[in-house]
């Protein structure tokens, strides 16, 4: 990433964000940071650092936050302390997790919008397509960002008046800016991404970077989220005629960074970076965080997610030993690319528009669908008679199938189901075992350095 000025907002301490009187108003701000445009973009390979840049602040925070603060896990056999405030369920203004998503997210925006305007003044002469598909990239990027935000701090998201995160589309130098409401964070995610669309190369299909399905795969959560099942349906089922489920053999891959067949998009890992897999144990040692018995409880042996989940030769279920096998990487141990968006989460988003709309039929054979390749076999119908029972069933499929993929805390709070843990799973856990439905640690804290710093910026409810 060198040749780039690298701003980096520390949580926004010094600069936080932007208040819309409308989202027109918001698009139209314009940029006050030409001056280090100008001197740090100067060709189109400036651009491109700027805008890894902007990809490198893609950390395993959610996966970290989805995987400790919920059902999936507990503590390991060789804890010494490591992640227990998460894991028995604290959360204040202090936490490190909201302060890293605040903080790499808003990096993430600050970056790619960065790259957007200097767009502007360098000369790309016979480069036009390439400075595009650059943008492209930087606009989706930004989306993704505000949405992870928005998912993140966002108390109510079928409020549209209620209060999301600040919403920025200009490079933020000194500014005080407060939060801005549900419908304007919104209208920015869906504005960058038509932008993004327009601006892509179609022929690039690598899937270390933003790509047309990438944004279908963000447009299809986003419509999720804000209730707009219809628009949900339509996505995913974009991306499931375009995208078959991994076999069983190739599933197996995915996780040792061999196979990309249902891979949307996927977060690179290389040496040096933070695997996932060290969320859970150390460097050739033992587990400080393992799987929940809950969640081994509800796993079928003859599932190929069995393995995938649980490292089956090293676990010993009758001694309460069961050692996490996401992401094991291969010639790095732990180390192994984050898959962010795989079409089997379309799948599952098919099949909740379908409940969603009373189509209990349909969800079956969708979930079928899915279950038939994880088994490897034709399997029966999923065994329930009305859309209540349906969600039920397909919160659990989701809780198998995306586990430690950055998806648990969001679905608890989603489905409003609040939180609770086996009492196998809570031992010594000094009260960290439930969180009812409403609680407000379902939303992340705003974080103290940004309240300090911004007096323009509220806290969330509860903190």
């Amino acid at each position: 990433m060198k040749n780039i000025y690298k701003f980096l907002i520390i949580s926004l301490i010094v600069t936080s964000t932007v208040s819309l009187q409308s989202c027109d108003d918001n698009l139209d701000i314009q940029p006050n940071s030409a001056l280090i445009a100008n001197t740090a973009f100067r060709s189109v390979a400036d651009l491109q650092n700027g805008l890894n840049a902007a990809y490198n602040n893609y950390t395993n925070t959610t996966v970290q936050l989805n995987s400790i603060f919920t059902d999936n896990t507990k503590v390991g056999v060789d804890n010494g302390g490591q992640q227990l405030t998460l894991h028995r369920l604290v959360l204040d203004p202090n936490t490190g997790v909201a302060f890293t998503m605040w903080n790499t997210r808003y990096s993430m925006i600050n970056e790619a919008t960065r790259v957007i305007e200097a767009a502007n003044i360098i000369d790309a002469t016979g480069q036009e397509i390439e400075v595009n598909h650059i943008l492209g990239q930087a606009y989706a990027l930004r989306a993704f960002a505000h949405f992870e935000l928005f998912q993140y701090f966002t108390p109510d998201y079928t409020n549209a008046s209620g209060l999301s995160v600040p919403a920025v589309d200009f490079v933020v130098t000194v500014e005080n800016l407060p939060r801005n409401t549900v419908s304007e964070v919104l209208a920015l995610i869906n504005a960058d991404l038509t932008t993004s669309a327009t601006l892509l190369d179609n022929t690039q299909t690598n899937k270390d970077f933003v790509t047309n399905d990438f944004i279908t795969a963000l447009r299809a959560r986003v419509a999720l989220f804000s209730g707009d099942y219809a628009g949900a349906l339509g996505f995913a089922n974009q991306l499931i005629a375009n995208y078959p489920l991994a076999d069983t053999s190739e599933y197996q891959a995915m996780y040792l960074d061999a196979d990309n067949t249902e891979v949307i998009w996927k977060a690179a890992r290389v040496v040096g970076d933070a695997g996932p897999g060290f969320i859970w144990h150390f460097f050739g040692g033992g587990p400080f965080i393992e799987m929940s018995n809950s969640l081994f409880n509800i796993l079928d042996p003859a599932d190929v997610r069995f393995g995938v989940l649980l490292n089956v030769g090293a676990s010993n279920p009758a001694a309460n030993l069961h050692l996490i096998n996401r992401y094991p990487g291969t010639a790095n141990q732990f180390l192994a690319d984050i898959k962010v968006m795989r079409v089997s989460e379309m799948h599952l988003i098919k099949a909740e528009a379908e409940l969603r709309a009373g189509q209990v039929d349909v969800a079956k054979t969708t979930l079928k669908t899915l279950r038939d390749a994880r088994f490897g076999t034709d399997t029966a119908l999923p065994d329930f008679n009305t859309a209540a029972n349906g969600l039920s069933f397909l919160l659990e499929e989701r809780r198998i199938e995306l586990a430690y993929e950055a998806h648990r805390y969001l679905d608890l709070k989603r489905f409003g189901t609040g939180l609770a843990r086996d009492m196998a799973d809570c031992m010594n856990l000094d009260n960290g075992c439930n969180i009812p439905n409403g609680d407000p640690r379902f939303t992340l804290p705003i974080p103290q350095v940004e309240l300090d710093a911004n007096d323009q910026m509220v806290q969330n409810p509860g903190y």
